[in-house]
C-alpha cells in the first residue's frame, strides 16, 4: 500500500510539473510583444494621435456652423419705456409713426423678424469652402502623424529586437570564451600549455562576461523606451517578439517619388492650405459686392403689458460700402501674397519629398549591402575560428591567434545583427517618407 501510494503522488507531482510547465510557456507567449501588436496598440494609445484627432473633430464643428449664413434668421425684440416728464403718446414714447388718442407714462413694444440673406457677393460660400478645406488639411495632418507613429513603433521594435539577439551573441561569445578556458586549463595541467596562456584565457572570459552584461543593460534600456511609446509600465514583463530577417523590397526612386508626391500627406495637406487661402482670398473680394437682405417684421406697441396694435412689414434691404477706407484693398492683397507664399511652401515640400526618398532609398541599400557582406564575414570568421581551434587543441596552434580569431567571430556576429536592425530600421524610414503603408 505504501508502494502504491508513493507512485500515485509520483504521478500527481508529473501532472502539476507539466501544467507547470504549459502555464509558463502560455504565459511567456502572452507576454511578447509582436510589431503588429504594437503597431495596433501604438495606433490606438499614442497621445500626439489623440492631439489631431481632436483638431479634426474641430475643424469639423467649425465646417458644420459655416451652414448658418444659408438659414433664415430669427429675431425677438421687447422693451418697456417710462416718461419721466409725464404722460406722452405711446408712439411718441416707443418711437413709433403710430398716432396716439391718449397719453401714459408707460410703452411696451414687442418686435419679431424674420430674415434671409439673398447675396452677400460669395462671402458664405468661401467660409464654407474655406472651413471644408481646413477640415481635409487637418485630417492630412492626422495620417502623417499615423504614419510617423509607425515608424516610431517600428524603429524601436527593430532596436530592441536587434539588442535582444546582440545579448544572444553575447552570451554565446561568453560560453565559447569558458570552452576556451577550460580547453587551455586542461592543456596547461597536462603540461603542455604555459601560465599565461591561461591567464589570458581567464582575461578574455572575464570581457566576454561584461559585454554580456553590458547588453543585458542596453537591452532592457531600450526595452522600456519601447514600452514607454506603448504606454506600458516599464517594471511589466512583456518581451518582444520577432525575428530579425533581411528585407528584400526592391523599390525604385521614380516610381516612388512620383507617387509620394501625390499620396504623402504633407503634401495634400498643403495643397488643401493653399485651396482654403484661395477661399481666403475670394472672401476679401466679397466686400467690394452688395449685400440683399429679405425681412418680414411685425411690430407691436401699446401702454399695456400686452400690447395689442400691430403692424406687418415686409421690406428687401440693400446696403453697398461705397467708401470705407483702404482695408478692404489691402486686405486683398494680403490674402494674394498668403497664396503665393501658400505655393511656394508646396513646391519646397515637393522637393523635400524627392530628397528624403532618395537618401532613404541609399541608406536602405546600404543596410541591404551591408547584411550581405557581414554574412560572408560571419561564415569566414566562423572557418577561422574552428581552425584556430582545432590547432591549438591538438598543440599546433597559438592561445593569442585562438583568442584573436574568438574575438573576430563575436564582432561579426554582432555586426550582423546590428546590420539586419538598421536594414529594417532603413525600410521603415523609406516606407515613411515614400508613405508606402498609406492606402
Amino acid at each position: 500500500m505504501a508502494l502504491f501510494g508513493g507512485r500515485m503522488l509520483l504521478h500527481r507531482l508529473k501532472i502539476i510539473i507539466t501544467f507547470i510547465v504549459i502555464a509558463g510557456f502560455f504565459s511567456h507567449e502572452a507576454c511578447a510583444i509582436t510589431l503588429d501588436e504594437a503597431i495596433k496598440r501604438a495606433l490606438e494609445v499614442s497621445f500626439i494621435i489623440k492631439e489631431q484627432q481632436e483638431i479634426v473633430k474641430k475643424t469639423d464643428y467649425s465646417y458644420i456652423s459655416t451652414i448658418d449664413p444659408y438659414l433664415p434668421q430669427a429675431d425677438i425684440y421687447s422693451s418697456y419705456i417710462r416718461s419721466i416728464n409725464g404722460k406722452r403718446s405711446v408712439s411718441y414714447l416707443s418711437g413709433s409713426s403710430a398716432s396716439g388718442t391718449s397719453g401714459s407714462r408707460d410703452a411696451y413694444t414687442f418686435n419679431g423678424s424674420i430674415s434671409y440673406l439673398l447675396f452677400d457677393g460669395g462671402e458664405r460660400y468661401a467660409r464654407r469652402k474655406g472651413a471644408f478645406f481646413s477640415t481635409q488639411r487637418e485630417k492630412e495632418r492626422l495620417q502623417g502623424v499615423k504614419t510617423d507613429v509607425l515608424y516610431f513603433v517600428k524603429a524601436a521594435f527593430y532596436t530592441v529586437l536587434g539588442n535582444k539577439s546582440i545579448v544572444e551573441k553575447r552570451k554565446e561569445a561568453y560560453d565559447v570564451a569558458e570552452r576556451v578556458l577550460a580547453l587551455t586549463k586542461g592543456r596547461y595541467e597536462a603540461g603542455v600549455a604555459k601560465k599565461s596562456e591561461v591567464l589570458q584565457s581567464e582575461v578574455r572570459m572575464t570581457t566576454a562576461k561584461i559585454e554580456y552584461m553590458d547588453a543585458q543593460r542596453e537591452y532592457e534600456k531600450t526595452l522600456a523606451e519601447f514600452k514607454s511609446l506603448l504606454l506600458y509600465d516599464p517594471e511589466d514583463k512583456q518581451d518582444v517578439d520577432g525575428s530579425l530577417l533581411e528585407p528584400t523590397y526592391k523599390g525604385d526612386y521614380r516610381q516612388l517619388t512620383e507617387r509620394a508626391i501625390n499620396v504623402r500627406p504633407d503634401v495634400i495637406a498643403q495643397k488643401n492650405e493653399v485651396e482654403r487661402l484661395n477661399m481666403v482670398y475670394r472672401e476679401k473680394t466679397s466686400a467690394w459686392f452688395p449685400r440683399i437682405n429679405a425681412q418680414l417684421e411685425q411690430s407691436r406697441q401699446d401702454d399695456r403689458f400686452f400690447p395689442e396694435g400691430r403692424q406687418e412689414t415686409f421690406s428687401i434691404n440693400l446696403s453697398w460700402p461705397l467708401f470705407d477706407g483702404v482695408g478692404r484693398y489691402y486686405n486683398m492683397l494680403g490674402a494674394s501674397s498668403d497664396i503665393a507664399s501658400a505655393k511656394y511652401r508646396l513646391e519646397e515640400i515637393k522637393r523635400t519629398v524627392d530628397v528624403e526618398i532618395i537618401r532613404a532609398l541609399k541608406d536602405y541599400e546600404l543596410g541591404v549591402q551591408n547584411v550581405t557582406l557581414y554574412g560572408e564575414l560571419v561564415r569566414e570568421a566562423t572557418s577561422n575560428f574552428d581552425q584556430a581551434f582545432g590547432e591549438y587543441k591538438v598543440g599546433k596552434g597559438d592561445i593569442l591567434a585562438l583568442l584573436q580569431s574568438e574575438r573576430d567571430l563575436a564582432k561579426a556576429k554582432e555586426n550582423l545583427v546590428g546590420a539586419l536592425s538598421r536594414a529594417n530600421t532603413t525600410l521603415a524610414s523609406l516606407e515613411r517618407v515614400a508613405y508606402m503603408s498609406g492606402e
